[in-house]
């Protein structure tokens, strides 16, 4: 979820309490426009992606990542230093796979973007959240 190359980098740049506020402020408005935004294009957040149901493509995860990085708030809210902070799918290894293909939630280690982690948590949620009714 987080570029650590260039969290090495910045923190010399910017003092790390300074770096670790920044990033905590950075992260949870990512997750809140992330959330808005997956819903929208997750049916309107209304579709469950229990069993049976089309999971969302890498390009759906794609465009999602694009909305949330391109958002003018989240832009206008947070210097460029920390936004870079963020692992985005067109830098992660996830951006070589077929696009069309449904996503695969089973990936796991430290190099996943951040669209993949906060869409894969909504998804498990809204799994759980069906189960639940059943």
């Amino acid at each position: 979820m987080i570029n650590a190359t260039d969290l090495d980098t910045d923190a010399g740049q910017i003092g790390s309490a300074a770096l670790e506020r920044a990033l905590r402020s950075a992260s949870l408005d990512l997750q809140q426009i992330m959330a808005t935004t997956a819903g929208r294009h997750l049916d309107s957040g209304r579709r469950r992606y229990a069993s049976g149901a089309q999971s969302p493509t890498w390009r759906t995860l794609q465009t999602i990542d694009e909305l949330v990085f391109e958002n003018r708030g989240f832009v206008a809210r947070h210097d460029e230093t920390v936004r870079s902070i963020f692992l985005r799918f067109g830098d992660s290894r996830l951006s070589g796979a077929e696009l069309d293909e449904p996503v695969d939630w089973r990936l796991d280690d430290d190099d996943l973007p951040t669209v993949y982690l906060i869409v894969r948590a909504m998804v498990q949620a809204g799994m759980a959240d069906a189960v639940a009714v059943d």
